[in-house]
């Protein structure tokens, strides 16, 4: 007897010559063995990702696609968007630069909560824990007039959504260690997710030698999830802290008190707010309230003696929106209410010179609105404008959007906005201590001398998407900023000490960004082509991130479904740089040489503000990584690890010049060489 699924039985009967003869049979049930199939889909690759050209030319990226980057051995949310208009310093960055604009023109927001300097020095970019983000967008193109005023547009966290179970995933390696935990809270169908990120720039630094970088890093984020009033309420929590530590002066002998020989840095942010959102039929309701703060200070061995920086901003604010959307438009209507305090302090120690201080308290209401509707099969436009009230005057921001789709692969768009900000950063942009100490110092307007910054810029774009898996975008943009700070042409040390400047800032360029996935590879590869120029008080320079060539490529493998290997390529050209007055030693993180270096207070007085011109920046980057699927229970887990090295040629690219003041002569600054870059584990549960 046989049966598909079953063991077969055999049975031997004597069957008698008169009567009947019953036999009942049972079989055992087996397990049959099926061939394996493999099922293999493209990857989620950079731009791959994002399956909508609705977002183009702004940039969005999945946790997938940052996993997939082959131009990050470790997901980062900011490295993410960087590529093509947007910039971010080789090896030494300090925020992201769009379309030729400041890094303190970028508004950053965690589930529509705002929060401030989101960033880590030393390895780590992005103060934002991977682990518990689902998706990242830069808004920048036509920013919705509900976001946060900001002249560059804002980056958008959105953190993922917890599971039905306990989860837990995480990471160590020789740049940070972060954990994330995520499930259901067992109150109701509330549900919670807590992340947890620790950096160690000095792990691996040798503790006799004072020129390499001290201190630590760390972010959290805590959130909550639960139906209430009919409709959905989240709770966030974020907070970060940086503080690191340098030698003020280039010694390689050590001192009997190193503390009187260091320049110090920290800074931190903390926010916290509340949404609420329900749906009635076609139109969805949503209520925000959230409170942010964030904190810098800096010990700092000056020119004319020790001083000490103190800044700090604390905003609450409230927002309320209706959408309503229909087969054929959508329509946005709402008020946004905040109130931001800002301080700004310089003390020289001793007193040789008066301090200095500045306060604000800086009340905005604007009203906004937004309408998107088809105007056919072919054609979509969106119109809106923001009008906010500040000291009695009014600020309208118009802003549209054409956009055609001639054919189903091909999208064409055009855009036009006038943007405000309340809100400037007194950081020296072109000071080299930007490498460690990337907090943007915001003072608000109304404050003596700070006015209202104003930008206009205009975009075209076109997406062409041939197929599921390929994708090539190319845009070209025209912008100008007035009322700008610039702390640069008055001052050389990292940050206002007294007098600074109002100027205004110009940026023209084009970009080109391409993805190719399939089952095994992705390619990525974008171009820039910008010309930026800043200028203030009959002072006109290209500022350090100004390069006028930028370029990134790379190729991501998977030879085996549970191993990759990834090749990134950077280069850029036309960079220009303020060279440094005095000695000064540098050294980006890397494993060679056993931790990040940075020494002297290097300062750019006397130097001319763009004056030196670097040579072509290239680098070739490695990494691999390898992973394992284990059952554990009745739960699925992976472990990994992976590893990379940086500069695979060995070339000599150069982050400035350090002048000596007595012969004039200049040094090369020189950056990272070949070297292994992190090495670290990975896993999931």
């Amino acid at each position: 007897v046989r049966y598909l699924g079953f063991a077969p039985r055999t049975l031997h009967a004597l069957v008698p010559q008169q009567g009947m003869l019953d036999i009942n049979v049972s079989l055992m049930p087996v397990e049959t063995r099926l061939a394996t199939l493999v099922v293999r889909q493209s990857l989620l690759g950079r731009g791959i990702d994002v399956h909508s050209a609705r977002s183009f030319p702004d940039r969005r990226s999945t946790i997938e696609g940052m996993r997939n980057d082959a131009m990050q051995t470790e997901p980062d949310m900011l490295r993410a968007l960087a590529g093509g208009s947007v910039v971010i310093k080789p090896e030494a960055s300090s925020g992201l630069y769009v379309r030729g604009g400041a890094s303190d023109q970028v508004a950053y927001v965690i589930d529509n909560i705002p929060v401030f300097n989101p960033y880590h020095a030393a390895g780590l970019l992005s103060g934002l824990n991977p682990d518990a983000l689902s998706a990242v967008t830069l808004s920048s193109s036509v920013p919705s007039p509900g976001d946060p005023g900001a002249l560059s547009g804002t980056v958008i966290a959105e953190t993922r959504a917890p599971g039905v179970r306990l989860e837990t995933q995480g990471a160590m390696s020789t740049t940070h260690t972060r954990l994330t935990l995520d499930g259901p809270l067992g109150i109701g169908d509330a549900q919670f997710l807590v992340s947890i990120r620790t950096g160690f720039p000095s792990l691996t630094a040798p503790r006799h030698e004072q020129s390499y970088l001290r201190g630590g890093t760390g972010d959290r984020i805590v959130k909550l999830e639960t139906p209430a009033f009919g409709g959905r309420l989240r709770v966030l929590r974020y907070d970060s802290e940086d503080e690191v530590n340098t030698a003020a002066v280039v010694d390689s002998a050590p001192k009997p008190d190193a503390s009187t020989t260091r320049n110090s840095f920290s800074w931190s942010s903390r926010s916290m707010g509340a949404e609420w959102t329900r749906a009635f039929a076609a139109t969805e309701v949503r209520a925000l309230g959230w409170r942010a703060s964030g904190d810098a200070g800096s010990v700092w061995a000056a020119a004319g003696g020790p001083l000490a920086m103190a800044s700090a901003r604390h905003d609450e604010g409230i927002l309320f929106a209706a959408t309503r959307m229909t087969a054929r438009s959508k329509t946005m209507a709402g008020l946004r209410v905040e109130r931001s305090r800002t301080a700004y302090r310089i003390g020289f120690e001793p007193d040789s010179a008066p301090d200095s201080r500045l306060n604000a308290v800086t009340t905005v209401a604007t009203a906004f609105a937004q309408f998107e509707t088809a105007l056919n099969k072919y054609a979509t436009v969106q119109a809106g404008s923001s009008l906010a009230e500040f000291q009695g005057k009014l600020y309208a921001g118009p802003r549209a959007q054409l956009q055609w789709k001639p054919y189903s692969s091909l999208s064409l768009t055009g855009s036009y906005a006038r943007l405000y900000q309340f809100a400037q950063s007194l950081r020296n942009t072109e000071s080299i201590a930007g490498n460690v100490f990337p907090a943007d110092l915001f003072i608000g307007a109304g404050a003596q001398g700070v006015p209202v910054a104003r930008s206009e810029q205009g975009v075209f774009a076109a997406d062409y998407r041939p197929s599921g898996n390929m994708r090539v975008g190319f845009q070209g943009y025209q912008r100008s900023a007035n009322n700008v700070l610039l702390v640069a042409p008055f001052s050389g040390e990292p940050f206002a000490t007294g007098a600074f400047g109002v100027g205004r800032s110009t940026s023209r360029g084009l970009a080109v960004d391409a993805s190719v996935t399939a089952p095994r590879f992705g390619i990525v590869a974008s171009y820039g082509l910008q010309h930026v120029r800043y200028q203030s008080s009959g002072i006109s320079y290209v500022p350090g991130h100004g390069a006028t060539h930028l370029f990134q490529g790379g190729v991501m493998v998977y030879p085996t479904p549970s191993s990759s290997i990834r090749l990134g390529v950077t280069g850029s050209a036309g960079r220009r740089t303020t060279s440094v007055t005095g000695p000064f030693e540098w050294e980006s993180c890397n494993l060679k040489d056993r931790g990040c270096e940075f020494g002297g207070s290097p300062r750019i007085d006397g130097e001319t503000l763009g004056g030196s011109t670097l040579p072509v920046y290239a680098r070739v980057d490695l990494g691999v990584r390898k992973q394992w699927q284990l059952a554990v229970g009745k739960h699925d887990a992976m472990i990994a690890l992976f590893g990379a090295a940086t500069n695979l040629f060995g070339r000599q690219n150069l982050l400035t010049f350090s002048r000596d003041p007595l012969t004039g002569t200049r040094a090369p600054i020189a950056m990272s060489p070949f070297a292994p870059l992190v090495v670290g584990m990975e896993w999931r549960f």
